[in-house]
């Protein structure tokens, strides 16, 4: 009896100790149970979209993809498809249905199934906790904690709270969450737009998102369809008719698979690149592609399409890199860029991050440095000659000069010297040796300072190289410094944003078009009208010739690198011109400086795509010419002697000067 007695409190001994150290096992599981105080804070990861100046998706970012929706604008009928499925007696538990899983611990004992079987005991709100504080694992305790949540959920949300939750939580495959997105995804639709046959399609799907696939098993969706067809029957959610139409209805699948990776970029991926990383990094990674921001950007998408059309198809014919930016040149918005060739190819950026000589395009800068200081007019007197200037520093590698030790000459492109010649004729046809005497009376440092003023940051050489466009700087920033020219002095901030919204809808940040008046108008218009000359009678006559007849100004640039004896390689285009209300400009070159050819010059090479751009983003738009403002007179110009012509004189142009700075005499020839 003894030795029974002590067996038996062995045993029972045993049985409390296991009980005890599975017990604290389980409560020590449970004891970090999450608190669903974490739900009013919570916001699911939603989409950052990027949109055009009208209002198009430009690009879409996404970890998860999912656009969340209030319930009213989910279907009741895909709403009825979810809790016919899932949880028929959703709106009458409170968070548990014992009738389940009772029914399913049964099922399991008897049919000797796994726990996790009994995942169909699940409630919609069950589901809601595990999908958003818990694991997927089959233990137990992952079980209870569930259960747990459910309740307390219950307690504090009303059923249509945690049903929206749920619809914008639930996992469709592909990378799609959320009822909205599935029914982007795979049918091309708004929720709102689903009907009985779709809702219940799509209800089908988080079953098992890989069976159920309309991707891969179509035919098994549908036959899901019909189930749960069948199921909203039977619990009267739907009429007879409603089902038997429903059941025949065939469903149209789009899967727009494109839309599977993180960032989905549909338009100007050069532009959605560069303010995706400025975005960011003001953001953070996480709010960026988690946040469900929306961008609203300044591109205008025609000009955008107009832009690519005319850059990429001509630099696939000739194997080149180039970039193309339009701006604005009232407002700053940059509404047109691309960045090089192909974005999917090579992601450096040519519009925004390379320095490249500009050539004769910086000339610009120079002149309106003279024109402002009152001393020169568009008709000032100088002589094109020869001429040699001590230097003991390298000058770099510029087809324009040539090194000789310490000493160094500037060479104009045509390699002959034009003698007498006048202002606006070293500016319309780019002669460089006369440019350079007019930057050494100027002065170099002054010269610097307009650039400034007008918009140039990137580093400026400091000697009479300067003017040869010697100093490398973005196609963005000299695109800037001529919209100056073109706003009549104001220089504007370029601007690619328009706003930033939170998913709410809540304005994080606004953007307004910045000017500052860094010039006179008056000064602004006479260069306005050299560049006009430039176009009509220099280097820019191609804009002419290629049929493009609306008032515009515009200066090309050439760098080259002579590597055998007078032959002049060109290793950068350029061309920068504007109407009163659009800037844009155009550089074409290789990434590592080789040559483009012989003779590619600005002219040649990106003048072509300038003037397609122009004639495809000014399509149907008014023709408007430059107005003048007050103190500008203008006076008709012997071209031959640079003084008034007489009325008998048919060598003559108009030209605009400041006022008092007009010549007075009359010329002598007719």
């Amino acid at each position: 009896m003894s030795r029974t007695r002590t067996i038996f409190y062995c045993i029972l001994v045993t049985l409390f100790t296991t009980a005890g150290v599975l017990g604290g096992f389980l409560i020590s599981d449970l004891y970090d149970i999450p608190h669903i105080d974490l739900l009013e804070d919570y916001q699911p990861s939603g989409i950052t979209r990027m949109y055009s100046k009208e209002g198009e998706v430009l690009a879409e970012f996404f970890l998860e993809r999912r656009e969340v929706v209030s319930l009213s604008r989910i279907p009741l009928q895909m709403q009825r498809a979810f809790i016919a499925m899932e949880d028929h007696r959703f709106y009458r538990h409170r968070g548990l249905d014992f009738k389940r899983i009772f029914k399913a611990i049964w099922i399991d004992i008897i049919e000797w199934r796994s726990w996790d079987r009994a995942q169909g005991a699940s409630t919609i709100t069950q589901q809601l906790a595990r999908n958003l504080f818990l694991t997927h694992e089959n233990t137990l305790t992952r079980k209870i904690k569930e259960m747990i949540l459910a309740i307390q959920i219950e307690r504090v949300y009303s059923k249509e709270e945690i049903l929206k939750m749920h619809l914008n939580q639930i996992f469709f495959g592909e990378g799609v969450y959320g009822v909205a997105e599935a029914a982007s995804f795979y049918l091309g639709k708004k929720v709102e737009e689903l009907n009985l046959a779709e809702s219940a399609f799509l209800a089908t799907i988080p079953r098992s998102p890989v069976y159920y696939s309309p991707v891969k098993y179509p035919e098994h969706t549908e036959s899901g369809k019909k189930i749960i067809l069948k199921r909203m029957y039977d619990l009267e959610f739907i009429t007879k008719e409603e089902w038997e139409e429903a059941e025949k209805e065939p469903v149209k699948i789009i899967a727009n698979r494109e839309k599977r990776s993180a960032a989905n970029i549909h338009w100007a991926p050069y532009f959605v690149e560069w303010i995706r990383q400025k975005v960011e990094k003001e953001y953070g990674y996480d709010r960026f592609w988690r946040g469900g921001l929306r961008v609203y950007t300044t591109l205008d998408l025609n000009l955008q399409k107009a832009a690519e059309d005319s850059l990429v198809d001509y630099l696939k014919e000739n194997d080149h890199q180039g970039a193309l930016v339009a701006m604005d040149p009232h407002t700053g918005f940059i509404e047109a860029l691309v960045g090089g060739r192909d974005f999917w190819e090579n992601q450096y950026n040519r519009a925004t991050q390379a320095r490249r000589q500009t050539g004769s395009a910086f000339k610009l800068f120079t002149y309106t440095a003279a024109i402002d200081t009152g001393k020169f007019n568009s008709v000032s007197p100088f002589f094109d000659a020869p001429i040699t200037f001590k230097t003991s520093t390298k000058v770099g590698k510029s087809a324009e000069i040539k090194e000789e030790g310490e000493f160094w000459s500037p060479q104009n492109y045509e390699k002959y010297f034009w003698g007498e010649v006048y202002l606006w004729q070293m500016f319309a046809h780019s002669i460089n040796v006369s440019s350079v005497r007019l930057l050494q009376e100027v002065g170099v440092g002054k010269v610097i300072d307009y650039a400034r003023k007008l918009g140039i940051d990137s580093p400026l050489n400091h000697d009479l190289t300067l003017t040869l466009g010697t100093s490398g700087m973005t196609l963005l920033e000299i695109v800037r410094g001529y919209a100056t020219i073109a706003n009549y002095g104001i220089k504007v901030r370029p601007m690619f944003i328009q706003k930033i919204e939170d998913r709410e809808g809540r304005i994080l940040k606004e953007n307004f078009p910045q000017g500052e008046t860094v010039l006179s108008p008056q000064t602004s218009f006479v260069m306005i009208d050299l560049l006009k000359k430039a176009i009509d009678y220099g280097t820019g006559r191609r804009v002419r010739l290629l049929g493009f007849d609306r008032p515009c100004g515009g200066k090309t640039g050439t760098v080259g690198w002579p590597r055998e004896k007078d032959t002049d390689k060109t290793i950068d285009a350029w061309f920068i011109g504007f109407t009163p209300d659009l800037v844009a400009g155009v550089w074409v070159g290789n990434d590592d400086a080789s040559p483009l050819g012989e003779k590619k010059t600005g002219s040649a090479v990106a003048i072509p795509i300038w003037t397609e751009f122009m004639k495809r983003a000014l399509d149907n738009q008014p023709v408007k010419d430059f107005s003048s403002p007050p103190g500008i007179v203008f006076k008709k110009i012997n071209i031959e002697t640079g003084l008034l012509a007489t009325p008998k004189c048919e060598n003559a142009l108009w030209f605009a000067f400041l006022e008092g700075t007009a010549p007075k005499q009359y010329s002598s020839l007719r």
